[in-house]
């Protein structure tokens, strides 16, 4: 059994000044908060327990209070809302972090992310997608993408780890996460190997897996999922009308 975690912690940005909410998780999307499409899709997977959404609690236990295990209050960052989530569960075996906005996020995207990543041996997972499939569906112009030797990839926005990682290498994980959303930074980090094989366009998926599990001491494995709706997130306000339209079709 796997637990989860919502990251539903930000507030105070472009989304929450023009649509006047107090938390983008809680922006209505055709009908729904965001949030709800997350949580909706958790507990459509029969192998996830429990649910902790991290979040202002005053603002989302009366909207979605009765369909999660619990509401905490969020860190000052997303890497310390993590470990509030990590307090509030308690978990045995490895945990599922989710980002709390993503409205085209379904149940069986994550099943099909769990059956692949059955298939390998690691302590965390994150899921990729190709850049192909994702404008296919997404359209362009909406994400960054990294280019290696098997193609272009952009990032999931949820991933499955071992709790034990977090507490073994808790600063370099702070910073992973931080710049999550930043290829380059996270080159950086990764060492100057990395660096040089990307700029000759000679970087594999294998060399990252390999260096970080070189730095943690311990495997990490970039899942390949079909699902371009992984990697996309309403952090603009341009993604809200894209979120719309395709949650319309």
């Amino acid at each position: 059994m796997v637990d989860a975690i919502v990251l539903a912690g930000s507030g105070k940005g472009e989304i929450e000044k023009k649509f006047g909410v107090s938390n983008r998780a809680l922006l209505v999307i055709e009908g729904k908060f965001m949030v709800e499409y997350v949580t909706g899709a958790l507990r459509d997977v029969a192998s996830i327990g429990k649910i902790v959404v991290v979040g202002p609690v005053e603002d989302f236990q009366s909207r979605i209070g009765s369909k999660v295990t619990q509401i905490v209050q969020p860190g000052r960052n997303p890497f310390e809302s993590m470990l509030h989530g990590l307090e509030a569960l308690e978990p045995s075996g490895k945990i599922l972090v989710v980002a709390g906005d993503l409205p085209l996020l379904r149940g069986e995207m994550i099943e099909d992310f769990f059956l692949r990543c059955e298939k390998k041996e690691a302590d965390f997972y994150y899921p990729i997608v190709r850049k192909e499939v994702y404008e296919e569906r997404i359209g362009k112009g909406q994400r960054t993408f990294v280019k290696v030797k098997e193609g272009s990839f952009t990032g999931g926005n949820f991933f499955l780890l071992d709790p034990k990682v977090i507490q073994k290498k808790r600063e370099w994980i702070m910073q992973m996460v931080e710049n999550r959303k930043n290829p380059f930074a996270m080159a950086r980090i990764l060492g100057l190997a990395i660096i040089v094989k990307y700029l000759l366009g000679r970087l594999r998926i294998e060399d990252v897996e390999k260096r970080v599990e070189n730095v943690l001491g311990m495997k990490g494995v970039a899942i390949i999922t079909p699902y371009p709706e992984i990697g996309f997130d309403v952090d603009k306000v341009e993604h809200v009308e894209k979120a719309r339209e395709l949650l319309s079709k």
